[in-house]
């Protein structure tokens, strides 16, 4: 969401940092991924540290999007073990219906993907577009499509995809071509998470990324002309919400401070933000009950802070709410499952550290790599 320094709010213009060698050992890995039809394990990295994403599990992981950065040891690493690597990039929405400047920003991206022996970019445009706002839509629509062809020309192999909200159903007023968009795109990564972005009816704490939201969402862009399962890849949370409950009910409705966003007075911006790294321990330390919610089948617990005297309740994803929604994506035939955000578990080599670890990506599917 663009009011969090998250995701949303990256805006990757890097200058080309041009290569006339290979970085690697070995120049074997400096050559691209040439199966461009598997399926995917999508990971997006926030941070630069080899001593987080060389203990990612690559035996899962396919393609792995740098936020806010290039690393040529990350390119060398998963190119050995068969992954993608690839950028990811904003663009300014005053700029969309202006021709000249997209021709440029395509350039742009496509000199720092080639000249750092990359795999792709991730178009992560997030911005509100009204129903009315035709020539903006189409001027998104033209970029991908531009990005599209100006990549596959140069780089055969190389992946192109767009960041998609949960639902095509103008969310957040993202009232985009998404039949165009899946058309000039290798597939969508469906954000199926931050779903109370804005919260109709009872301004309370709920799932971040719930079953029957996560469901209907995807069902909404299958049913749009052009858009087959293997254009969908089912994005999913490895972080959740910290809510402080004005008012905590018998049966445990957390009503939340009102926040309005994109027209909506209710929303998760009310809440914070808490890796599965963060959560996770509190729940274990805190005594506090995780509660299932058969419904959105997520959990959550609550918990009143000693230190402050506030009741927050914590509604997040684990591996046994990610597991059920690979099995969706899995039942609906989609291109795979991601996740956001790779770095949202502790790559400490510790014990416990290794264990969480790998419970968190044992939920995800191993798919053939070659």
């Amino acid at each position: 969401m663009e009011r969090l320094v998250t995701h949303a709010v990256v805006s990757l213009m890097l200058m080309s940092t041009v290569s006339t060698t290979c970085p690697c050992t070995d120049p074997e890995w400096c050559k691209p991924i040439t199966n461009t039809s598997r399926k995917e394990v999508f990971m997006f990295s926030l941070h630069d540290k080899a001593s987080s994403w060389s203990r990612f599990d690559w035996t899962r992981a396919t393609t792995v999007v740098m936020v806010g950065y290039v690393s040529p040891h990350l390119m060398c690493f998963a190119h050995q073990h068969n992954a993608r690597v690839v950028i990811i990039a904003n663009y300014p929405t005053a700029d969309l219906t202006n021709s000249s400047k997209r021709q440029a920003w395509v350039s742009q991206q496509l000199a720092t993907v080639r000249d750092n022996y990359l795999d792709g970019i991730n178009i992560d445009f997030e911005s509100a577009i009204l129903k009315d706002q035709v020539d903006v839509r189409d001027g998104y629509t033209s970029l991908v499509k531009e990005t599209y062809q100006a990549f596959k020309s140069a780089l055969p192999y190389s992946q192109v995809t767009v960041d998609v909200a949960w639902s095509p159903a103008c969310i957040d007023l993202r009232c985009y071509d998404y039949r165009g968009l899946a058309q000039y795109t290798d597939f969508l990564f469906v954000m199926s998470y931050d779903e109370q972005s804005q919260i109709q009816g009872e301004c309370i704490a709920k799932a971040n990324s719930g079953y029957a939201k996560t469901l209907t969402g995807l069902q909404g862009y299958l049913k749009i002309e052009e858009i087959s399962p293997s254009r969908l890849v089912l994005g999913m949370p490895w972080y959740g919400y910290q809510y402080p409950c004005l008012q905590l009910t018998q049966d445990d409705k957390c009503f939340i401070k009102h926040v309005p966003f994109r027209g909506v007075n209710c929303s998760d911006a009310s809440g914070t933000q808490r890796d599965f790294s963060a959560v996770y321990p509190l729940l274990l330390s805190s005594g506090a009950k995780r509660i299932w919610d058969n419904v959105t089948q997520t959990p959550h617990f609550t918990y009143k802070d000693p230190s402050t005297g506030i009741t927050n309740q914590y509604q997040y994803d684990d591996p046994e709410s990610i597991a059920i929604k690979c099995d969706m994506a899995e039942t609906l035939g989609l291109r795979g499952v991601g996740i956001w955000n790779a770095d949202s578990v502790d790559y400490s080599n510790t014990t416990e550290a290794n264990k969480i670890r790998q419970w968190m990506w044992g939920a995800l599917p191993q798919y053939p790599r070659w």
